[in-house]
C-alpha cells in the first residue's frame, strides 16, 4: 500500500500558532525552534514563522514533522539606513531665539546727548557644515535553509560569515550545512 504524501504549505511569515494549525489540518507534525536566542516558545501567536525545513510546495509523507525557526515578535530588527542616492542633508547651526525684556520705564532727568553711531561690520554667517557622504552597509544576507546555502555555493557556512543562523548549524560547533 502506497504512502499518501502532502504538499508542505508556504508557512513563512505566519505566526506560529496559524502556521502550526495549517500543518495540523494537512496531517502534518510541527516542531519550533527559536533561530535567534533558543527562548523558549509559550505562547504561540507571539512567535513569527522565519523559516521551514522541508520547503513549501514540497510532497512529503502523510504524519511528517515540519520544522519551523522562529523568532519572537518583539525581537527588534535593523533600522532601515538611508540608501546612497538620498543628497546629504547640510547641517546648519540654529539660530538663537531672540529674546525681548519687559519695557522699563525711565523719568526723565536731563535731555539726552544725540547717539553716537559707529559704523558696524556687517554680519558673517556661520559657515555651513555638510555630512559626511553615507555609505551603505554590505546587504543582510539570509539563508532560509541548507538548501539555499547550498543553492548560493556558500555551503559550508562559518559563524563568521554574512548569513550564518544557527538555524544552519543543527550540531552547534560554528559551521552551518556542513553535513
Amino acid at each position: 500500500m502506497a504512502e499518501r504524501t502532502v504538499e508542505v504549505p508556504d508557512v513563512v511569515g505566519l505566526t506560529l500558532d496559524k502556521a502550526t494549525d495549517q500543518l495540523k489540518a494537512l496531517g502534518l507534525k510541527a516542531e519550533a525552534k527559536d533561530v535567534n536566542d533558543d527562548k523558549s516558545i509559550i505562547v504561540k501567536k507571539n512567535w513569527q514563522v522565519v523559516s521551514e525545513d522541508p520547503v513549501g510546495k514540497t510532497n512529503v509523507a502523510e504524519g511528517s514533522t515540519i520544522k519551523l525557526g522562529v523568532k519572537h515578535l518583539t525581537d527588534e530588527t535593523p533600522t532601515p539606513t538611508p540608501t546612497p542616492t538620498q543628497a546629504p542633508v547640510p547641517l546648519v547651526a540654529p539660530v538663537a531665539p531672540v529674546v525681548e525684556a519687559p519695557p522699563v520705564v525711565v523719568a526723565p532727568v536731563a535731555p539726552p546727548a544725540p547717539p553716537v553711531v559707529e559704523a558696524q561690520p556687517a554680519p558673517v554667517a556661520p559657515p555651513v557644515v555638510e555630512a559626511p557622504p553615507v555609505e551603505a552597509p554590505p546587504a543582510a544576507v539570509y539563508y532560509q535553509n541548507c538548501t539555499a546555502v547550498r543553492n548560493a555555493g556558500a555551503a559550508p557556512i562559518h559563524s563568521s560569515q554574512p548569513g550564518y543562523g544557527r538555524h544552519l548549524d543543527k550540531d552547534g560547533d560554528g559551521w552551518g550545512c556542513d553535513k
